[in-house]
């Protein structure tokens, strides 16, 4: 009767070693399920993210980036298999004054894995090295002169000027 009246203390609302390596085991189960090995993760970050964008009259599209692999439900197994697909970066695309700046966040590719292309009105780009694949048609929001095209890559970010195509001056036209 003396145990249920002592007073408890406050240390006793802690949790103790017993309660975390129920945790690990825990985390080590979960791991394994998802088929991830703790013993070889890789000493790089990981990241993930995605952009939704929704356009007048279209489905929302949702794009994915990151460096993190999409695992596939496999209902025969309990271990899911790892697919690799190609991505589409983060693109925005700005006009500032009679320029086109096309933004492209391409994380963990090197400048020699980038390739680009123009034309009047689109431009294609892609990049890949062994561990991701980038790949966008952009359509570009007016016409511009793909000759004049200038790419800058630093830190995970292409930058891609382009200059607006002039077409002449404006003439009045006389109405009969």
């Amino acid at each position: 009767m003396s145990d249920k009246r002592r007073r408890r203390s406050f240390f006793d609302k802690f949790p103790d070693d017993e309660d975390f390596r129920d945790i690990e085991e825990i985390i080590e189960h979960m791991m394994e399920k998802f088929g991830i090995d703790l013993d070889n993760i890789s000493k790089q970050p990981f990241f993930y993210a995605f952009a939704i964008s929704k356009r007048p009259g279209e489905e929302p599209e949702i794009r994915e980036f990151g460096n993190i692999p999409d695992y596939e439900d496999d209902v025969d197994s309990e271990r899911q298999q790892v697919r690799i697909e190609q991505r589409s970066p983060l693109i925005d695309i700005f006009e500032i004054d009679d320029m086109i700046h096309v933004i492209a966040e391409l994380p963990g590719i090197d400048k020699s894995d980038i390739e680009v292309s123009a034309t009047e009105s689109s431009m294609e780009l892609r990049a890949s090295n062994e561990e991701q694949k980038y790949c966008e048609n952009i359509e570009l929001p007016v016409t511009v002169d793909p000759d004049t095209a200038k790419a800058n890559y630093r830190n995970g970010v292409l930058e891609v000027i382009l200059t607006i195509k002039d077409f002449g001056n404006k003439r009045l036209v006389q109405i009969d």
